[in-house]
C-alpha cells in the first residue's frame, strides 16, 4: 500500500440529508485531499448519480443509508455497483455495523471521523478491494476482513519444554 497516494484523481460521493454532516465529511475529504466531491440529500438523488456518472467511493450518512446500501448494489441503472460504499455513523453498535454489512457496505466508520481514517480506507478500498459475493441473499464485498499476516515480536504463546516431575500415581 502507497504511504502517500494522490486523492486528486478520486471523485467520491457524498450522501446525507443532514448538511452539517455532509459539509464535514466534505472538508475531511478536501483535507485528505480528494479531487472532486458531489453531495446528494438523499438515496434517491445519490442513485440517480451513480447511474449518470462513475464515482471511486461513497460516503453514506447513517440518516440517508435505510436501503441505500442494497439500492446501490442491486439498482439496475448504476454504472458500477462494485465501488466502494462506507456507512460513517455516530457511535454504531455490533448490530448496526452487521446489518450494513448485511446491506453490502464496504465498511463502517465512526464519527467524527478523521482526514488519516478516511485515506487509509480509501486507499485499502481503491488499491486492494475486497472481492464481491454474488448470492441470491447478499450481493456485496466479502465480509471477511483480511488477514492482519504475520506477528513480529515475542510469541507469548509458544510452549517451551520443560521438565516436569510427575509424582507416582497413589492407589486408594
Amino acid at each position: 500500500m502507497t504511504k502517500n497516494r494522490d486523492f486528486k484523481s478520486l471523485k467520491v460521493l457524498i450522501v446525507s440529508a443532514k448538511p452539517h454532516v455532509a459539509q464535514i465529511l466534505r472538508q475531511v475529504l478536501g483535507i485528505a485531499g480528494v479531487g472532486e466531491i458531489v453531495t446528494a440529500a438523499d438515496g434517491s438523488a445519490a442513485i440517480e448519480f451513480l447511474s449518470n456518472q462513475i464515482f471511486d467511493a461513497v460516503f453514506c450518512d447513517d440518516a440517508s443509508a435505510s436501503d441505500f446500501g442494497a439500492a446501490s448494489r442491486k439498482s439496475e441503472g448504476v454504472l458500477d455497483p462494485m465501488l466502494p460504499v462506507f456507512l460513517v455513523c455516530a457511535g454504531p453498535r455490533r448490530r448496526d455495523v452487521e446489518t450494513a454489512r448485511d446491506q453490502g457496505y464496504t465498511d463502517v466508520l465512526t464519527r467524527p471521523v478523521s482526514a488519516a481514517t478516511i485515506m487509509r480506507k480509501l486507499t485499502l478500498a481503491v488499491e486492494r478491494p475486497r472481492p464481491f459475493i454474488v448470492a441470491p441473499d447478499f450481493y456485496g464485498p466479502d465480509r471477511r476482513a483480511e488477514s492482519r499476516g504475520q506477528f513480529r515480536g515475542n510469541e507469548r504463546r509458544k510452549r517451551i519444554p520443560r521438565k516436569v516431575k510427575i509424582p507416582a500415581a497413589v492407589e486408594v
